[in-house]
């Protein structure tokens, strides 16, 4: 506040500082120019006088050459017309030249308008006879005038008196008079013009004895103090010009008084702007500061504490409870089938639903809680002060159920769950990196159990985590050491009992655990994304046992493999096949691949394009695991696939289960309709075979078939011999039936 009133002084006194600097440079700048118009119109004035005077003192020349010609005639002139004619056009400006013998005018020229000036008495009968009698006193010329005259025009008269000697003894002779209109001298001058650019100007004469100034001329324009007067000097009298040229410089002041009020308001707040800058730059850097702490420590679009603010905080719980005591719980989410709504509907409508699911979850704990978003569909929850371990169950269970009410987005309603594990503190870990280890732990182990689904860590869960990363670094090894190989189960048509096709499985040579199935490492390779690179190592083994039939010169067998979801998100997968089929020189008919039907419901547009791309290829594609799923025969339809393989799960049913035998003949049946071909997976009784033969089932596979052989014994394979044409298999019918013995 002190700095705002200090910065508010400084601008006020420099404001009033440059106003008060800008209105003294308008008066100087006023003044010089009031001073450089006085100037110019001194030189002005100086300039029409000395034209009066010039163009004055030229015409009264003209009663001297007159009083000249007088004297050399002895008083005797001649033809005075023409010598005044002569004169008068000579000189100029002259109205009329007079000789007026003993001051009585006998002679006129021009006489025409003039008739009446003949025989006038100068010394008696004028009215200016005054003048006349000073010029014979004085013996020099003198003016009347200027006057108004009878012609309506200002004129002067100008008396030259004239002496002649007689007997060396000079007398009066007479006047030689001129007439001058005064509009004709001032012709030979600037002034109409001056006149007419708005300059004023006053003729005026002082009179000698009355000391009275006459007016005898002026513009209409008044003049103004500022008038500039000089003195033209005249016979027997002084003439006074007076001009001025009226400048307001009214217009300039406000606009001196505008510039100087705009100058001062800008430097005024370019100051104020000076001083205030470190204070805005403080408030700036604050919020800044602000901003920074918002998005180092919380999540931008949920507003919740991010995973570095949330850690620091657990750690600074933790070691509260180290200090005093007490215990915490710490709730790890993920959002179950966030990433298909995320996909289907949009980046805009995920974001709200994150922002939907971060607001029930605050709406859910306590204020002493603590909420955070740690990327993704990830939330944690750490709720202090817990009570028991009852309470963090109800506390979760309400969490599921608030998640788990439909959000409204742009275009229609979401529903989605949440799987959480918990961890407890100090029980489960004493820092803040251990209980979201542990948290992470339990939370999976929700979505293995089905997800929707709450799970308390215990030790059993890091075991199995580390289990899961030793794991993982074997399988790096294997593949580098090539301890993976493949067996090959054969699929054989039940019409006839002879090999098909084979079905490519994988088998591991753990140097210290022996030969492992699939499904003692499958998941741990999906989850790390080793599976891809062992994926193409299975289909080109696949190839090189296809090559082997071939070299053998034998009827060579397709070759089925199963594909993982990671192997469908490839984009390249598709033309990486395609290079390989051609380098082992391979039909791609030969090629068999199976994808799961949960796979393909899973990503449906996805994986239609691989199917697409693979098809176009010659590839054979064969849905596996068929009615475990949720695919619709509509859907069914639109996929372009060759070969439909019921899962087991209903096959090993099928002696003791009317409700599987029927599923799988209208599985069969409904599969013929569509076109396609049926395989039955997991036949391990005879009269398993018998009934799955009696449906109409085109092949099948099993351990009743045939094991899982390695590519030596695959290569002498060529079917089952109790289902050869000889062999007649009895069927049974639905109301005898009775369990076989299993022979496998």
């Amino acid at each position: 506040m002190l700095t705002f009133r200090l910065s508010s002084l400084y601008t006020l006194m420099a404001f009033i500082c440059i106003f008060a600097a800008g209105s003294y440079y308008t008066y100087l700048n006023i003044e010089a120019r009031h001073k450089e118009q006085q100037r110019s119109m001194e030189e002005v004035v100086s300039t029409q006088a000395s034209a009066i005077e010039r163009h004055l003192t030229h015409s009264l020349s003209s009663t001297y050459i007159l009083a000249q010609e007088v004297r050399r005639s002895n008083g005797r002139f001649k033809d005075f017309n023409s010598f005044a004619k002569e004169v008068m056009q000579t000189i100029g400006g002259v109205s009329s030249l007079q000789l007026a013998p003993n001051g009585i005018t006998q002679q006129i020229y021009p006489l025409a308008g003039n008739e009446k000036g003949i025989g006038h008495n100068l010394l008696l009968s004028d009215t200016r006879s005054k003048e006349a009698w000073q010029a014979i006193d004085s013996k020099t010329l003198t003016l009347a005038g200027p006057f108004m005259l009878v012609q309506g025009r200002m004129g002067i008269l100008v008396r030259n008196p004239v002496f002649l000697e007689n007997n060396g003894e000079p007398y009066f002779w007479g006047f030689a008079t001129a007439l001058l209109y005064l509009d004709d001298l001032l012709s030979f001058t600037a002034i109409d013009q001056l006149d007419r650019k708005g300059y004023a100007f006053e003729l005026s004469r002082l009179h000698p004895d009355t000391k009275q100034m006459t007016i005898f001329a002026r513009s209409s324009k008044d003049l103004t103090e500022q008038q500039v007067r000089k003195i033209i000097k005249v016979p027997n009298g002084e003439w006074f010009l007076a001009m001025d040229r009226p400048i307001n410089f009214t217009l300039q002041i406000m606009l001196g008084t505008l510039l100087s009020l705009l100058t001062a308001g800008l430097f005024s707040l370019l100051i104020r702007r000076i001083l205030l800058e470190p204070e805005r730059l403080r408030a700036l850097i604050k919020i800044q500061t602000s901003r920074l702490e918002q998005l180092a420590f919380f999540d931008e679009l949920t507003g919740l504490a991010n995973r570095r603010f949330l850690t620091e905080q657990l750690d600074q719980a933790m070691l509260n409870i180290r200090r005093g005591g007490g215990g915490l719980a710490l709730l790890y989410l993920d959002l179950d089938d966030f990433k298909r709504i995320n996909d289907s509907t949009g980046h805009h409508d995920g974001d709200r639903l994150l922002i939907e699911v971060a607001q029930r979850l605050k709406a859910t704990v306590r204020e002493c809680d603590l909420v955070g978003r740690l990327g993704g569909d990830e939330f944690a929850v750490v709720l202090m002060h817990i009570e028991s371990v009852e309470h963090v169950r109800l506390v979760a269970e309400k969490i599921i159920v608030n998640i788990g009410l439909p959000v409204q987005l742009a275009q229609n309603e979401a529903i989605v769950g949440a799987s959480i594990g918990i961890t407890l503190a100090p029980q489960d870990g004493i820092s803040s990196g251990e209980l979201l280890r542990n948290a992470d732990l339990a939370m999976y182990e929700s979505k293995r159990a089905g997800r929707n689904q709450l799970s308390f860590y215990n030790i059993a869960m890091q075991e199995q985590a580390l289990y899961s990363i030793r794991l993982e670094e074997e399988l790096r090894r294997a593949l580098v050491r090539e301890e993976f190989s493949l067996v090959f189960q054969p699929i054989v048509a039940l019409s006839n009992g002879l090999t098909e096709k084979f079905e490519a499985l994988l088998r591991w040579h753990q140097p210290e655990r022996g030969m492992q199935n699939p499904g003692s490492f499958i998941k741990i390779a999906e989850q790390t994304g080793l599976i891809v690179p062992i994926g193409y190592w299975v289909i080109e083994a696949a190839c090189g046992f296809i090559q082997q039939q071939m070299q053998a010169e034998l009827s060579v067998k397709p070759v089925a493999v199963n594909l993982s979801v990671c192997q469908l998100r490839e984009p390249e997968f598709a033309n990486r096949v395609e290079a390989l089929l051609a380098r082992c020189q391979i039909t791609p008919s030969l090629l068999e691949l199976e994808i799961t039907e949960s796979m393909l419901m899973e990503n449906v547009e996805l994986a239609m394009m691989l199917i697409a791309n693979l098809r176009r290829l010659g590839i054979r594609i064969s849905i596996d695991d068929f009615g475990t799923g949720y695919s619709s025969l509509s859907q069914l339809r639109l996929v372009p696939v060759d070969i439909l393989k019921i899962d087991r799960s209903f096959i090993i049913n099928l002696e003791t289960s009317p409700i599987d035998r029927q599923m799988v003949e209208a599985m069969t049946i409904m599969v013929h309709k569509l076109g396609l071909k049926v395989v039955a997976e997991g036949i391990e009784t005879a009269a398993q075979l018998r009934f799955l033969k009696k449906i109409g089932c085109d092949y099948g596979q099993g351990f009743l078939l045939a094991r899982p052989l390695v590519p030596e014994q695959a290569l002498q394979y060529w079917g089952f011999a109790e289902l050869a044409p000889s062999e007649q298999i009895p069927m049974e019918t639905d109301s005898e039936w009775r369990p076989a013995n299993n022979t496998a």
